[in-house]
């Protein structure tokens, strides 16, 4: 099973993405987007939607935590 952790935030959102095999746990991905202050609202939460759907579709999780 593959799940994603999600930290969501307008200027930093953090994520994480691990597998689950048997009894084992591999970490795949984790990091942070970040945004740009003084940016408008809009655009910010525009790059923040880009970034978690790519990751959505590199990683396709079978499980999402925010």
């Amino acid at each position: 099973m593959r799940i994603m952790g999600i930290d969501p935030g307008t200027a930093t959102t953090g994520f994480g993405l691990l597998e689950h095999e048997g009894s084992r746990l591999h970490l795949l991905e984790y990091g942070v987007i970040r945004t740009e202050p003084g940016v408008p609202d809009a655009a910010r939460l525009l790059q923040i939607h880009r970034e978690v759907k790519a990751l959505l579709e590199n990683h396709r999780p079978d499980a999402i935590a925010v």
